[in-house]
C-alpha cells in the first residue's frame, strides 16, 4: 500500500500537466472547484527565488522592489536564498524545477506515509490531495522543499549517532532557509545531556550568528512580511481573538467606543491560552496516550513529533499561509501511528477526532470557496452568517488540534533523555537537602 499514494500523486500530476498544455480553462476550473485561485501559469512561487537572486545578482535591492518579479513581490525570506547562485535565475528553468520539486514530494511519501489498511489510505489520500497541498505544489512553495528535507531529517534521526547529527544539520539548514524549521531542533531532548548540549551550542551559535551577519536584511525582509486579515485563509492563534470583537462590530456597530470592547481580544487570547493549558496537561496525563506514544515505531514518533512542533510553533508565531499546512502530513501520518498503538477505545475516539479535524482543515479551502466571504465587510447578518459560523468553526478546531500536539509534545519531552537527567538531578539535590537537615 505505501506505493499507492506516490502512484497517485504521479497520476494527478501527469492529468493536470495534461490539462495545462491541452485545455487551459479545465485546468482553471479544476483548480477554483477545490478552492485554489489559479495564476497565469503555475509555480510562481518557485520563480520568485529566480527572479529575486538575478536582481541581486544586478545590485538591485530585492528588500524595496523587485523588477525582475512579474508580481514585482519584494523580497521577504532568508538573505542565504540570495546567495544561491547555483540556483538557475532563467525563466526557462521554472517548469523543470517546479515538477521536479512535486515529484519529489509525492517520492518523499513512501518513507512517511504507511498505511496498513483501506481505511488510512482513504485519510492519507484524503490529506495529501487536499486544497492546502495542491495549492503548495501548483505554486512550486519553497515549504514543500522544506516538507521534503525534513522527511529526510525524520529518517536519519532513527539511525546511530553520526546519522541523527546528519539529521540535525539538516534541520539547521532549513532553518537557515526558512526560520520556523529550527523549532524542529526539539527533536534534540532526546539525546544525551552532553550530546544534547553540544547540539544546541553548536546550532544557538551558528544561528546568532547568521542573525548577526544579515541583521539589516533580517529587518527589511521582517517588515515585507505579508499579514492578512482575521477571515483570510492564513491561520494562527490571533484569528479568533482579533476576528471575534470584528465580526460583533459588524452586527452590533458603535460598540468600539467602549473601553471594555478594545480590551475583548486580550481577554478573548487569555482565555484561550487558559482552555489550552488546561487540556494540555489533562492530555499530558493520559497514560493511555503516553502508553501509546511510547509503543509507536521510532520513526513515525519522530514525524509526529516534527510535525506538531512545526504547526504549533507556526500557529503561536503569527499568522501562516496556509500552504504551510504541508507539515500537516507529518500530523497525519503521526496521529495515524498513534492510533494503531493504542489500546483503549476513549484514545482511539480522541485520535480519530483529531484526523478528522486535520483532514477538514487541510480541505478548507473548498468550503472557503462555496461560501460568500470575498467582502465580509460588506455582507448583510443573512449572508454573514454562514462564512462566520465555518469561521468559528474553523477557528476552534485550529485550537483543538494545537491542544493535542501540544500535549503530545509534553509527553515527548517528559520522556526524553534529557528530562530524565533533570530528574535525576532534582532527585540528588533534595536527598543532599534531606542530610544537611
Amino acid at each position: 500500500m505505501r506505493y499507492i499514494l506516490p502512484l497517485l500523486g504521479l497520476t494527478l500530476l501527469a492529468i493536470f500537466a495534461a490539462l495545462y498544455a491541452y485545455d487551459i480553462d479545465a485546468y482553471s476550473r479544476a483548480l477554483t472547484t477545490i478552492g485554489i485561485k489559479p495564476t497565469k501559469y503555475p509555480f510562481v512561487d518557485w520563480e520568485f527565488f529566480g527572479a529575486n537572486i538575478r536582481c541581486w545578482n544586478d545590485n538591485i535591492d530585492v528588500y524595496i522592489a523587485n523588477p525582475c518579479d512579474p508580481f514585482n513581490r519584494p523580497y521577504h525570506y532568508s538573505p542565504l536564498w540570495l546567495r544561491a547562485v547555483f540556483i538557475p535565475t532563467d525563466k526557462f528553468w521554472t517548469m523543470p524545477i517546479g515538477t521536479g520539486i512535486i515529484v519529489a514530494f509525492w517520492l518523499s511519501l513512501f518513507w512517511l506515509v504507511k498505511p496498513a489498511n483501506w481505511r488510512e489510505l482513504i485519510v492519507f489520500a484524503l490529506a495529501c490531495t487536499s486544497t492546502m497541498i495542491v495549492y503548495a505544489l501548483e505554486r512550486g512553495n519553497v515549504d514543500v522543499i522544506l516538507f521534503i528535507m525534513l522527511v529526510v531529517a525524520g529518517v536519519l534521526s532513527t539511525g546511530p549517532l553520526a546519522s541523527r547529527i546528519l539529521s540535525y544539520a539538516l534541520i539547521l539548514l532549513a532553518g537557515l532557509l526558512k526560520f520556523y524549521p529550527l523549532i524542529v531542533f526539539l527533536t534534540a531532548l532526546r539525546e544525551r545531556p552532553r550530546t544534547f548540549l553540544a547540539i544546541a551550542a553548536a546550532a544557538g551559535l551558528t544561528v546568532v550568528g547568521f542573525f548577526y551577519r544579515f541583521r539589516t536584511e533580517m529587518v527589511a525582509a521582517l517588515n515585507n512580511t505579508f499579514w492578512g486579515g482575521h477571515a483570510s485563509d492564513l491561520f494562527g492563534s490571533v484569528n479568533l481573538p482579533v476576528g471575534v470583537p470584528r465580526y460583533a462590530l459588524l452586527l452590533f456597530p458603535g460598540r468600539e467606543q467602549f473601553a471594555w470592547f478594545t480590551a475583548l481580544p486580550v481577554a478573548i487570547m487569555a482565555v484561550l491560552l487558559i482552555v489550552t493549558a488546561v487540556q494540555v496537561i489533562r492530555l499530558a496525563r493520559n497514560g493511555d496516550l503516553a502508553t501509546a506514544f511510547a509503543r509507536m515505531p521510532e520513526r513515525d514518533a519522530m514525524f509526529l513529533v516534527i510535525g506538531a512542533a512545526v504547526i504549533a510553533g507556526c500557529f503561536f508565531a503569527g499568522q501562516s499561509v496556509n500552504f504551510r499546512g504541508v507539515h500537516l502530513i507529518f500530523v497525519v501520518a503521526g496521529l495515524v501511528a498513534l492510533r494503531r498503538a493504542a489500546d483503549a477505545r476513549p484514545t482511539r475516539a480522541t485520535l480519530t477526532r483529531a484526523l478528522i479535524i486535520v483532514v477538514f482543515l487541510m480541505w478548507e479551502g473548498l468550503f472557503r470557496h462555496a461560501l460568500p466571504h470575498d467582502e465580509v465587510a460588506g455582507l448583510g447578518p443573512a449572508r454573514l452568517a454562514p462564512f462566520g459560523l465555518f469561521w468559528l468553526i474553523r477557528e476552534v478546531l485550529w485550537w483543538r488540534l494545537v491542544a493535542l500536539l501540544l500535549g503530545i509534545l509534553v509527553i515527548f519531552s517528559v520522556r526524553s533523555e534529557l528530562f530524565a537527567a533533570l530528574q535525576a538531578i532534582g532527585r540528588q539535590y533534595r536527598g543532599q537537602s534531606r542530610l544537611h537537615r
